[in-house]
């Protein structure tokens, strides 16, 4: 099995600048596995706590990281984890 199995390329809308002068312009979301779904259903907190460290991991950020984010950003990254919720054959393609 090869991993990931497909990833999705995700441009922000608002980037975000690190103190070390890094600038986060776009982020890749990979495919989420089984185990991603057991450890979310097993993971602390609220739902959304649960889902934001979820998301962080799927695109290889830490939490803080994603509490970075405008909501607006976030919200492309969960459109994002949604379609991967969809079969390979329905999945849009990427523009």
């Amino acid at each position: 099995m090869s991993f990931p199995g497909e990833t999705r390329v995700i441009k922000l809308h608002s980037p975000v600048s690190y103190e070390n002068g890094g600038l986060l312009e776009q982020l890749t979301m990979r495919e989420p596995l089984v185990r991603d779904r057991i450890a979310f259903s097993k993971d602390r907190g609220s739902e959304e706590e649960k889902e934001a460290r979820m998301i962080a991991l799927l695109c290889n950020l830490s939490e803080q990281d994603i509490w970075q984010l405008t909501a607006a950003d976030y919200a492309q990254l969960l459109d994002a984890f949604n379609v991967f919720m969809l079969p390979p054959g329905k999945r849009p393609k990427e523009d």
